[in-house]
């Protein structure tokens, strides 16, 4: 392979490594109460209520709430485990407990991830170094009926 080559894959490795990053990290993202509302299906009302008890977080002033991007979510799953029967209190928990493992996910992705790269018949994503055997990389075979893992 020739050192352009080799430089242009270095870049693009760099500049989606970039993107992934941006997209792991959610807090540069911000919206309002009403776009809340609208992605979640929770009212501004509810919304409002949950912010007074200290469910919810919010940026901005105090008549303009800002939200990061990661509050649909949360929300949702609070409006699920309600759906669901939960009062708020029980759903807010449960919630808090499943974002620690999302938290935890996105921090492996963040930490892992070295390259993503198109095959004919799948997308495999190098995940770096496998800890036990230093001299291979793990990868993530990801087609459409799963996705399995390989040494390289």
């Amino acid at each position: 392979m020739d050192e352009e080559l080799k430089s242009r894959k270095v870049n693009e490795l760099v500049d989606f490594q970039h993107i992934i990053h941006s997209m792991v990290k959610d807090d540069n993202v911000l919206i309002g109460i009403s776009d809340l509302s609208d992605a979640t299906g929770v009212s501004q009302t509810q919304l409002r209520y949950w912010l007074e008890k200290g469910y919810l977080k919010s940026r901005g002033t105090a008549k303009k709430k800002k939200f990061i991007y990661g509050t649909v979510f949360f929300v949702r799953m609070i409006k699920k485990y309600q759906d669901e029967g939960f009062t708020l209190a029980s759903a807010v928990e449960h919630t808090k407990r499943h974002s620690t493992m999302i938290e935890a996910i996105k921090k492996m992705v963040f930490d892992r991830l070295e390259n993503v790269q198109e095959e004919e018949k799948c997308t495999l994503i190098d995940l770096g170094v496998f800890d036990p055997q230093e001299n291979k990389h793990l990868f993530a075979s990801v087609t459409e009926n799963g996705t399995k893992f390989e040494l390289h």
